[in-house]
């Protein structure tokens, strides 16, 4: 097994390497979304929405799947860093099979809830459409769901090899995959639904089939790329179950989905709030393009995080705590100045990237405010996603996965519900919510980083 690259040499030249592909692979996801919504948009409003609501549920699917990669991570990084081939091997192998087989489970219960549990969304969104409106968005929600939970195959196969890629240093190797998947994805889009080719009027089916075509071929370069790198051995065991490593990677991604799945429905009670305020469409309309405008601003952190989550495990395993301690703080020195640049921006082109986005003067007002106030905490959503990522790295997923769901339930939404509601703020009171949830959970996650309590997880 080669050398691991990220526990020896300039610790700045390892977060570089590590950094700077993953940074690209993340923009490359994003835009994948953003064109399925644009195209979407040329089929009509109730296609965006049949596709915009499908995609909930999807988010919650792969969230699933990818909440094994981290265990993946933590424990291929830390046997590779370690020089422990048995393991490393292992570790993917196992991760692999476990994968593959919630993918194909998932790509079940998909069909389940576009036949049963997308009609009764549907029915509640029912009041806000045109007579017709509903019927359509249904009809082609249902179609797109029911085709796309094929996706959730290949998909777990990418998160899982991504992320053992991710695991040894290599983080090129990921960036390679989601091109090909990216550019596959997109012109798919282009042709089935604007060109009408190979087959016309396949509408919001051509944006699924092009997700899977992309996915598929995507995946089978990854298990090449697979065969022909340090971890190929893992291939051969890919049907040997070893339930002993498969509970060790679930034991370390389980909090990590229960993290996200929190925020998830977290936001929901969001939604909830903010349509009982005295202008419910601006409110929600705001919302919408604010996340969307500060989603920008998560793709380097994302990426960061994931960096930090490679080194920390890899330095930890050759029993370096002390480099591994140093990678954490200096990655979210990074994040926190280049958050402090870039959250004086978005403060600043508030009122100039509203007016931008919509014309309507209350959602305007809305969103500047959103801008301005979430600007404030920007450096804090720093420290809360890096330091976040070095605790999963070290297998620490149950600290972070308590001070995500204790900052989003316990202050973010008792805040909203007393400001938004009750002292008759509205959206500002939604906003100032989540920035001071946002900044505690910096901190919160600082302190837990700073306490070194983490070092002595087990994996």
């Amino acid at each position: 097994m080669n050398k691991a690259p990220l526990i020896e040499g300039s610790l700045w030249k390892a977060i570089w390497i590590m950094s700077w592909p993953l940074v690209l692979t993340t923009v490359a996801g994003s835009i994948t979304g953003l064109v399925d919504i644009l195209v979407a948009g040329t089929l009509g409003s109730a296609t965006q929405a049949a596709v915009g609501l499908s995609e909930q549920f999807l988010f919650i699917f792969m969230v699933i799947i990818m909440s094994i990669s981290v265990g993946t991570t933590a424990i291929v990084s830390r046997a590779y860093g370690a020089g422990n081939s048995t393991d490393t091997v292992a570790g993917t192998a196992q991760s692999l099979t476990l994968s593959l087989v919630l993918g194909a489970l998932l790509a079940v219960v998909s069909l389940f809830v576009a036949q049963f549990v997308l009609p009764l969304f549907g029915n509640s969104s029912a009041m806000a459409m045109e007579p017709g409106q509903e019927a359509s968005m249904l009809a082609q929600g249902r179609l797109y769901l029911g085709i796309f939970g094929v996706f959730l195959v290949p998909f777990s196969l990418l998160s899982i090899i991504n992320a053992a890629f991710r695991a040894i240093g290599d983080a090129k190797t990921p960036l390679a995959v989601v091109a090909v998947s990216t550019t596959i994805c997109i012109a798919g889009d282009y042709l089935t639904v604007i060109c009408n080719w190979p087959v016309a009027g396949l509408g919001v089916s051509g944006i699924a089939y092009s997700a899977i075509a992309g996915n598929a071929v995507a995946a089978a370069f990854a298990l090449y790329r697979l065969s022909k790198s340090p971890l190929k051995a893992s291939l051969r065991e890919l049907w040997s179950p070893s339930w002993q490593m498969m509970q060790k990677v679930a034991r370390i991604g389980v909090p990590s989905a229960l993290q996200r799945l929190g925020y998830t429905a977290s936001v929901f009670v969001l939604f909830f709030i903010l349509s009982r305020c005295a202008f419910p469409i601006q409110a929600i309309a705001s919302w919408t393009i604010g996340i969307r405008l500060e989603s920008v601003l998560f793709m380097p952190l994302m990426a960061l995080s994931m960096a930090v989550s490679s080194i920390v495990g890899q330095n930890l395993g050759a029993h370096q705590d002390e480099r591994a301690v140093k990678a954490g703080w200096s990655v979210a020195g990074i994040g926190v100045g280049l958050m402090i640049f870039l959250g004086l921006a978005l403060f600043l082109g508030a009122e100039k990237l509203a007016g931008l986005m919509s014309h309507d003067q209350k959602t305007v007002e809305f969103t500047v405010s959103y801008l301005k106030v979430n600007a404030l905490a920007e450096p804090f959503l720093a420290l809360a996603m890096i330091l976040g990522g070095a605790l999963q790295g070290a297998g620490d997923t149950r600290s972070a996965m308590w001070i995500s769901l204790f900052c989003n339930w316990l202050i973010r939404l008792p805040i909203l519900f007393l400001l938004a509601l009750k002292l008759n703020f509205g959206p500002l009171g939604a906003w100032i919510a989540m920035a001071s949830s946002i900044m505690i959970m910096g901190l919160l996650m600082t302190w837990r980083y700073q306490s070194g309590q983490w070092l002595k997880v087990r994996v």
